[in-house]
């Protein structure tokens, strides 16, 4: 949701305008600005779950970079748009700027590793689910929306190998939280057990 910056990053760098991020429409209130960008999500989920009902999606970077894309374009003049200042969250340091191409060059490895099928198990499609958004998450391209952009990935993911979007709601938010930052340092269980609890098979 829209809020100041969250991220270790002086106002000037975060974007803030007047205590909030500078956007295309001029929102001045919180309120409204969240609510917007709450509306955009929606419509991206709908966009790109519609798309994959009607042909195959390549599930890789590019394809975060639309989602990204598409979903804040209408508010950010950066969505969709690698970040140029390092930021720090909680003590820990994203992928820094410098080395933001190999970090990409390795991800898009770890998702043709990782890229669950059909005749995975639920606890291997959980576990690789896990890993993608773990890594996606330590390297934190974009200067905000990354969390919501590798979920509506995860989800398109989950979807192509029978499974309904996964329900977050089956864990808390601070549990959620700390599986993000157990990923950061390379302990994937936390998120997996996030993910096969929020993962039921599709109708």
């Amino acid at each position: 949701m829209a809020e100041p910056s969250r991220y270790s990053v002086s106002p000037q760098q975060a974007g803030l305008e007047g205590g909030l991020l500078k956007n295309k429409l001029k929102i001045k209130d919180p309120k409204v600005l969240g609510d917007a960008e709450t509306v955009l999500l929606a419509d991206t989920y709908e966009h790109f779950f519609d798309i994959q009902m009607r042909q195959d999606l390549h599930f890789n970077l590019s394809l975060l970079f639309k989602i990204h894309h598409y979903f804040l374009d209408t508010l950010y003049e950066w969505a969709g748009k690698i970040r140029s200042v390092d930021i720090s969250k909680d003590g820990i340091l994203f992928c820094p700027v410098i080395h933001l191409q190999k970090s990409f060059d390795e991800f898009e490895k770890t998702i043709s590793k990782h890229l669950p099928s059909e005749k995975d198990s639920k606890k291997s499609i959980a576990r690789k689910l896990a890993i993608i958004h773990n890594e996606f998450n330590a390297i934190h391209p974009f200067r905000e929306g990354n969390g919501r952009a590798i979920r509506l990935f995860i989800d398109l993911i989950a979807s192509s190998v029978g499974y309904q979007p996964v329900d977050y709601s089956k864990s808390s938010k601070t549990d959620y939280l700390n599986a993000c930052l157990s990923g950061i340092k390379m302990s994937h269980k936390p998120m997996e057990r996030i993910m096969y609890y929020g993962l039921l098979k599709a109708r």
